[in-house]
């Protein structure tokens, strides 16, 4: 578990992703726990992120511990008390830096001090939460999940297998009729198998592509000859960005029942200034990792990746023009034809989520 004595290995262990997924859930929680805690896994944070040459980082870890052992040492020169032998880290070559160092250090304490005794607000911490969801209790809808494959087992026999729990899942949808679904790639990153809870029943389905950068994974169901709908998508995919203001609303899977939410761009850039995502004013919960964000015309315009921590509002989503290029550069052998136009137009909001709300799904991972 996570404490103030081991921050710099946990740390360090987040840059290089070596985290377990049940790591990650344990220091969300932590940090959400203990406000010193998240307090100083920030400055911890922004400190590596100067540094993120491996050499570097090794040598300035040991001078970060050194100065906190002894921080008046350092205060005024780096003159060792006592005649003991000087510190070998090379200070001329990060003098600029080990002196900002430094600073943080002799002002942790006052800062630590000054946000434990707060008695209104809090840091802004913008600290990032996928929105996967821990499927390890939901046992009704594995049963469905079972119950639907054993009736496939005559079409199709590898469909009927499936592990007695699902690990976690989120949403997707539908992106052409033949099959083809997004969501985010950290809902299927290392899944053994993957199963889409459909209008007409629970498809298998595997990855086509992925871009861990922009978190965007297309799928495709299995059955080769599966069809959404007799007819097209009710909705189109936009190719333009949308200004802050939009109003905007998007259906995904928190639990078994789709839900519905709606908001507002609050920013065209998403966490920590990306350009290729929004920030949006508009609930979100684990689950509705992949859901598609709607403008009032109906056209999807991003896709929900996370949210920002100890909020219920901050919600991130990463621009479509992020999985327009991921559908581009598949191969001809793969062509997906990406709808241009939209069926709902500007009826009213029931109207249009009764339209959509067969062609987004519930993803289930194992």
């Amino acid at each position: 578990m996570i404490s103030e004595q081991n921050i710099n290995e946990w740390a360090e262990r987040y840059f290089q992703s070596e985290l377990s997924e049940q790591e990650m859930k344990q220091l969300n929680e932590a940090l959400d726990a203990d406000e010193v805690l998240q307090f100083q896994w920030d400055r911890t944070i922004e400190i590596l992120n100067v540094f993120r040459s491996g050499n570097e980082r090794k040598d300035i870890r040991n001078l970060i511990q050194s100065v906190a052992a002894n921080p008046a040492e350092w205060a005024v020169d780096n003159t060792p008390p006592n005649n003991q032998t000087s510190n070998t880290i090379p200070f001329r070559k990060y003098l600029r830096v080990t002196a900002a160092v430094a600073s943080l250090v002799l002002c942790s304490s006052l800062l630590t001090y000054t946000v434990m005794n707060k008695n209104s607000g809090s840091v802004n911490l913008h600290q990032y939460q996928s929105l996967r969801r821990d499927l390890e209790h939901v046992k009704d809808s594995q049963s469905k999940i079972i119950d639907s494959l054993n009736k496939q087992k005559a079409k199709d026999a590898a469909s009927q297998q499936i592990d007695e729990s699902a690990l976690y899942g989120g949403t997707g949808f539908a992106i052409s009729n033949d099959g083809y679904i997004a969501t985010n790639y950290h809902v299927v990153d290392g899944a053994n198998a993957i199963y889409i809870q459909t209008s007409k029943g629970d498809k298998k389905a595997f990855i086509v592509a992925r871009e861990p950068k922009s978190d965007i994974a297309i799928l495709k169901i299995e059955d080769k000859d599966f069809k959404f709908s007799k007819s097209s998508l009710p909705y189109s995919i936009s190719k333009s960005a949308s200004s802050i203001g939009q109003q905007v609303f998007s259906i995904g899977y928190p639990k078994d029942d789709i839900v519905y939410n709606q908001g507002y761009i609050s920013c065209q850039k998403g966490y920590d200034g990306d350009m290729e995502s929004y920030q949006l004013e508009m609930t979100a919960n684990p689950g509705q990792s992949g859901s598609p964000v709607f403008d009032r015309a109906g056209n999807v315009i991003a896709v929900i990746t996370g949210k920002q921590s100890n909020t219920s509002g901050t919600t991130y989503a990463v621009q479509t023009s992020a999985l327009i290029n991921l559908v581009q550069s598949l191969p001809k052998s793969q062509h997906i034809v990406l709808q241009t136009g939209t069926k709902v137009g500007k009826p009213e909001r029931t109207e249009q989520v009764n339209k959509m709300k067969d062609f987004v799904f519930s993803i289930k991972v194992n």
